[in-house]
């Protein structure tokens, strides 16, 4: 990671490395990998690249940002769905692959931008390529490929796939702190609290991380609110397969039911 210069301390380095890795529990390397490039002084921005197995070079899909922290971000938001690891390379092994015309689109409305380009606009388009277009001309059949690489990106970055295993474990011990939690939200149960005289509605939430260990927690509501069926505006409202990123929570409880492990957690700080 030396080409990144002095543009980032060794402590962001680590804690951004330490994220990812928590991030990575439960992803798999068996289909490849995504990679953030790191910034250098004459190209001053992170980007995201996809590295397909047996493939003989990376296909870059777009820029991410101009700070580790943001980048690493970024990346981790695109992936929520995906279950395919996140790594973070010197920039030196993408070099010989920026600038290439490889990725060319050679004919149509986009004739002349890169691939990249046209998927970042125009995401509809690049699919057709993939899957609709037949080409007669074998310039055409390198771009098709690189279509239906995107084609999977696409897949992999924007559809919704439940892959919570079913198996749970307990995670840590009574009292302890957990730390820096990513949990995908299964289930969300709106409770008005009968301990005040007015409608303040909490959200009982069923979550698991990657590795599929089930979490429950309470949060509170922030509000009164005007029925028993309506959140508070000032409440922190979470959805089904909403991705959660708890900063730290601390472990009240284990339970079982039906076989299944559950750990309850409390004072949550959020990001």
């Amino acid at each position: 990671m030396s080409s990144e210069g002095s543009m980032v301390t060794e402590a962001q380095r680590a804690e951004v490395m330490r994220r990812i890795a928590v991030f990575c529990r439960g992803r798999s390397e068996a289909k490849g990998r995504y990679v953030v490039s790191l910034a250098t002084p004459y190209r001053p921005y992170y980007a995201l690249w996809r590295i397909f197995p047996g493939a003989s070079y990376p296909l870059y899909v777009r820029t991410l940002a101009y700070t580790l922290e943001a980048a690493a971000d970024r990346a981790m938001s695109l992936l929520a769905n995906c279950n395919v690891v996140l790594e973070v390379w010197d920039s030196g092994y993408f070099e010989p692959y920026y600038g290439t015309d490889d990725d060319v689109v050679p004919m149509g409305k986009y004739h002349g931008k890169h691939l990249s380009e046209v998927y970042y606009i125009d995401a509809p388009y690049v699919l057709w390529l993939a899957n609709k277009f037949v080409p007669d001309n074998k310039k055409y059949q390198r771009i098709v490929e690189l279509a239906r690489w995107f084609a999977v990106v696409h897949f992999e970055l924007t559809v919704a796939k439940p892959r919570i295993a079913s198996i749970s474990r307990a995670v840590g011990t009574v009292g302890e702190k957990l730390t820096d939690l990513q949990l995908t939200v299964l289930h969300v149960r709106k409770q008005v609290d009968t301990y005040k005289p007015d409608f303040y509605v909490d959200q009982n939430v069923l979550a698991a991380d990657r590795d599929g260990n089930r979490f429950v927690f309470l949060i509170k509501a922030a509000a009164r609110s005007l029925t028993p069926n309506q959140l508070s505006c000032r409440s922190r409202k979470v959805e089904v397969q909403q991705l959660l990123h708890i900063v730290s929570a601390k472990v009240l409880a284990h339970f079982e039911s039906k076989g299944i492990g559950y750990t309850r957690i409390g004072y949550l700080k959020w990001e």
